[in-house]
């Protein structure tokens, strides 16, 4: 990336993000927290809540109506984000880095993995890198070079393999590429052994021609949804919201 490009993103662009960031941020959270909910049969109660809303109500007798359940909590979700960085994607460097840049900034980043490749993958931030800042991981974004051939087999190991260090049922995958591998592996068997995959697909015309057969079969995969990156950076923010919450 060139260094006028980094600075339009790093005095231009990077405050927008940060407020289309919290928005998703803010749904995302909402979504971890028990809710409220009208009483049924089986479900807990949540025992303070009832007996404060009972007390308040100024009324003698208890009755079911004042009785507040919780739906339980969602599992945390695991999310590796696969950021192809080879030489093929090099016209949209500048639009994977602001869709990632987002990405880091939204999700919370103790469930959170990154890992850039082209010829060999690199963690950028483990799972188990708990100390890092959202502040660093978005320098270190920003800074990223194209180059390189792809090999998407060697990434999507590497993840399974940062997937495994994590217990909770919940992973889901993120990986923004071309999909034009020019190394490695046939890499569509670890990809449909894995549980939740959402691919955000560079738009270069010429590479869309030469992987739409692969298109046609990862659409027929049930683990797996694509979305075609946009070529404005003004509508990554709705993309990221359908990628997250599809």
């Amino acid at each position: 990336m060139s260094l006028e490009d980094r600075q339009y993103i790093l005095n231009k662009i990077l405050p927008k993000l940060y407020r289309h960031a919290r928005k998703i941020y803010n749904l995302i959270d909402r979504s971890k927290y028990p809710t409220r909910t009208t009483y049924v049969p089986g479900l807990p109660w949540d025992l303070e809540g009832t007996v404060m809303n009972y007390l308040l109500s100024g009324e003698s007798d208890f009755t079911y109506r004042h009785v507040i359940c919780q739906k339980r909590k969602s599992k945390e979700n695991n999310v590796i984000l696969l950021i192809d960085t080879s030489h093929s994607v090099l016209t949209h460097l500048k639009l994977i880095i602001l869709t990632s840049i987002l990405l880091t900034m939204t999700i919370n980043l103790k469930d959170f993995s990154i890992i850039n490749f082209d010829t060999q993958p690199n963690i950028m931030k483990a799972f188990s890198d708990s100390q890092i800042a959202s502040k660093d991981l978005v320098t270190h974004l920003i800074d990223i070079r194209s180059g390189g051939k792809t090999n998407i087999y060697e990434a999507l190991y590497t993840a399974k393999q940062e997937f495994s260090r994590r217990v909770s049922p919940k992973k889901t995958l993120i990986m923004i590429s071309d999909l034009l591998a020019t190394s490695g592996l046939d890499y569509l068997p670890i990809l449909s052994r894995m549980h939740d995959v959402r691919i955000i697909v560079t738009p270069k015309r010429q590479t869309l021609q030469l992987t739409k057969p692969l298109l046609g079969k990862l659409r027929r995969m049930p683990n797996i949804k694509l979305y075609l990156m946009p070529q404005n950076e003004r509508k990554i923010p709705k993309l990221l919201e359908q990628v997250l919450f599809d």
